[in-house]
């Protein structure tokens, strides 16, 4: 009896299916799920950026065409007064709507003179309302004559301008910062 050789009864080796692209493994579902998660997170915030810049953007416009309003019936000396009591009025109800809009637990709607010039400094991180060009605001509404140079219009220009930037900015770092502070409490509580 001849013997037979065992290795020649071993079949060939089988290669193993090759790897497919599609389905992916779950690691990669999962990083598909926190990219979109993040792509979501970065939209929502640059969308509340641009919205944020376009209602700067309006308010500033809306301060600049008063003071064009002002310089233009300033021209006509029959019309000085009015055109600068209006310049006021405008200016004083533009910085309460900003006010109003970002400092809604304040009885912002509510204060006229000192108080209001105060308010104003405070939360402009300055004393130009209650020491320099802003002291126009004081009596507001119930001002019965405006009498006072182009020179101080343009300084009081400047520095409602300067408080609705300084306001905006500010809230718009706040908002980032506390998101920021909310994801750092999450994952300190989590640990």
């Amino acid at each position: 009896m001849e013997a037979e050789d065992p290795l020649s009864q071993l079949r060939d080796i089988h290669l193993p299916e090759p790897v497919t692209f599609w389905p992916p493994a779950p690691g990669w579902w999962v990083l598909l799920v926190l990219i979109l998660i993040g792509l979501g997170f970065l939209y929502r915030h640059a969308i509340a950026a641009m919205i944020q810049r376009r209602k700067l953007a309006s308010t500033l416009k809306e301060l600049d065409e008063a003071y064009e309003a002002y310089t233009e019936l300033e021209a006509f000396e029959h019309k000085q007064n009015q055109a600068g009591l209006d310049y006021l009025a405008s200016v004083n109800i533009l910085l309460n709507r900003v006010a109003l809009v970002f400092y809604p637990d304040t009885p912002a709607g509510q204060l006229t003179g000192t108080a209001w010039l105060s308010f104003l400094d405070q939360h402009g991180d300055t004393s130009d309302f209650s020491t320099g060009p802003g002291t126009l605001l004081a009596d507001g509404i119930y001002r019965r004559t405006f009498d006072t140079n182009n020179t101080d219009a343009e300084a009081l220009h400047a520095l409602a301008k300067h408080w609705i930037e300084h306001t905006y900015l500010l809230h718009q770092h706040k908002n980032k910062s506390s998101g920021l502070n909310l994801f750092a409490r999450k994952r300190g509580a989590t640990s």
